[in-house]
């Protein structure tokens, strides 16, 4: 007799995980990995505040919210996941996750 391989989309997620938290999975690692930029375009940010003081304002809101926020965001995503009860709170708190580092770098590039 002969053995069959397992299908591919059986190997790459867990049974019943969503592809959302999939994606999720990656939207979450991947706002980590952008906290030290945006804190670096955050801070240099400053140095328009002459220029351009509104648009400095909002900036420096999503830099804090991108070095405190974001980790405990990351965080409740990743801890209360797999607990069917906060499945929607947990989601709603990887996709938040992404928003501060990403909107502190887009606007510091705009200065």
């Amino acid at each position: 007799m002969h053995e069959t391989a397992p299908s591919p989309t059986t190997a790459r997620a867990p049974a019943g995980a969503p592809a959302a938290d999939v994606v999720l999975r990656w939207a979450t690692s991947l706002a980590v990995a952008l906290i030290p930029v945006a804190f670096v375009f955050g801070a240099l940010a400053g140095m328009a505040s002459e220029v351009r003081p509104r648009t400095v304002a909002v900036v420096t809101v999503f830099w804090f919210g991108s070095w405190t926020a974001t980790p405990l965001l990351v965080a409740a995503f990743w801890l209360c996941r797999r607990r069917p009860a906060l499945a929607t709170a947990a989601r709603w708190a990887g996709w938040l996750a992404t928003l501060p580092p990403t909107l502190t770098t887009a606007l510091a590039l705009n200065l």
